[in-house]
């Protein structure tokens, strides 16, 4: 059973990237959304441009215990205990992954304008937690993308 991604050729060189669904109960969420497949990302996170595209209220949300940190320092974290990532596999099952998705959020008020361009661009990250329950094939030099169980 494979999950097709791509590769996304706005970024350069071009980056890997899978569609799902995020679901939520508590958020009342059933959405589409693209996340960058990220070895270097322990968790699953949905960053500042699809918390807004997804409406997500973090205020609503706990505190995770740590705040996740990258090339742009610390952010503020919460965590979304209900989620599920939904899948299309390339034979047209919908491969259902529960996981405690995290949200990352930046304090947008304290940065320069170029500097919140910049972190709306950036794109929610698929992390280890969930990449390690399958076998990754990223594989530019054949174009192919996909998760396999």
């Amino acid at each position: 059973m494979k999950i097709r991604g791509y590769f996304d050729g706005r970024f350069d060189p071009p980056a890997p990237f899978i569609r799902a669904m995020v679901k939520a109960q508590t958020l009342k969420l059933t959405k589409p959304i693209r996340l960058h497949i990220d070895t270097g990302a322990s968790v699953t996170t949905i960053l500042d441009r699809d918390v807004r595209f997804l409406r997500i209220d973090v205020n609503t949300l706990g505190r995770s215990v740590r705040k996740i940190g990258g090339l742009g320092g610390l952010i503020d974290t919460y965590v979304l205990e209900d989620s599920v990532l939904l899948f299309m596999s390339e034979d047209g099952e919908v491969i259902e992954e529960p996981l405690r998705m995290y949200i990352g959020k930046h304090d947008l008020s304290r940065l320069s304008f170029e500097e919140r361009r910049l972190i709306m661009q950036l794109p929610s990250l698929l992390g280890r937690d969930l990449i390690y329950r399958y076998r990754l094939v990223c594989d530019r030099s054949m174009n192919e993308v996909y998760l396999e169980r």
